[in-house]
């Protein structure tokens, strides 16, 4: 339960960032997956030109996405559109 409130915080934070963030760069999609054995992982799905065209390629792998869950033992996934200049997974070691 704790990880889902965790995810869900996250997924928010991610969200507020995409608000304030200029139509003028490149957006990413972001598939974060819950996995049975509890850990999770974030990944990039996909580069768009625009907030619109990103939500669009994120609408149209959404069936390959939930029909592959039990195959990747993914409890939950949740996706969502960043600036390109955000990255979800923190910074880089070494960086401060």
């Amino acid at each position: 339960m704790r990880l889902r409130r965790a995810s869900v915080i996250s997924a928010l934070s991610m969200l507020a960032w995409a608000a304030t963030a200029s139509a003028e760069c490149a957006w990413v999609a972001w598939l974060s997956a819950v996995h049975r054995t509890g850990l999770g992982n974030i990944t990039p799905i996909g580069a768009s030109d625009s907030k619109a065209a990103c939500e669009q390629r994120i609408e149209s792998m959404k069936g390959s996405l939930e029909a592959t869950k039990n195959e990747l033992n993914i409890v939950a996934f949740y996706t969502t559109c960043l600036p390109d200049t955000v990255d979800p997974r923190g910074p880089k070691a070494g960086t401060k």
